[in-house]
């Protein structure tokens, strides 16, 4: 996630987005460090976090984690939420590709690229969308749609 510009990379600080370095030594992490960062208040740590156990203990309880994260302000464990649903035993690109449609109706249009690299059908792509309005009413809370500068 690395940025073009200051104010793109000014954005990406706001909404939580690591640099891939930094999500590169998190994924490297224990789940026990991961959980020291996030006592400490490391947001992305806390994304990183709710994949991990989403992925390997229990995925509704890495769901929550996840879940308070966007809600606090993180568009980037949307993707993480994404990464989780298409990463899964049973995967599900549609839930998969509505994180990151929600992604996009938050700010972020370089999600539009990720779901396009999915390469869902057309049928697919409207159960995301449809999937991704009903989030966003659960999801969005208060938050505007901050717009990621163009870059």
């Amino acid at each position: 996630m690395e940025a073009k510009s200051q104010e793109e990379a000014e954005w990406l600080i706001r909404h939580k987005y690591p640099s891939q370095a930094e999500l590169e030594r998190l994924r490297s992490d224990s789940l026990d460090i991961l959980q020291q960062k996030v006592s400490a208040g490391d947001p992305t740590a806390a994304a990183v976090l709710g994949k991990r156990i989403a992925m390997e203990k229990n995925f509704m309880d890495g769901q929550v984690m996840l879940r308070n994260q966007v809600l606090s302000g993180n568009v980037y464990a949307l993707y993480a939420i994404s990464e989780s649903y298409r990463e899964s035993k049973v995967p599900n690109p549609v839930d998969g590709a509505a994180y990151l449609r929600l992604a996009y109706i938050m700010g972020d249009h370089k999600a539009a690229i990720e779901i396009a690299k999915m390469r869902l059908s057309s049928a697919e792509l409207a159960a995301a969308d449809s999937r991704a309005s009903l989030l966003y009413k659960g999801f969005a809370g208060d938050q505007v749609p901050d717009p990621r500068p163009q870059g």
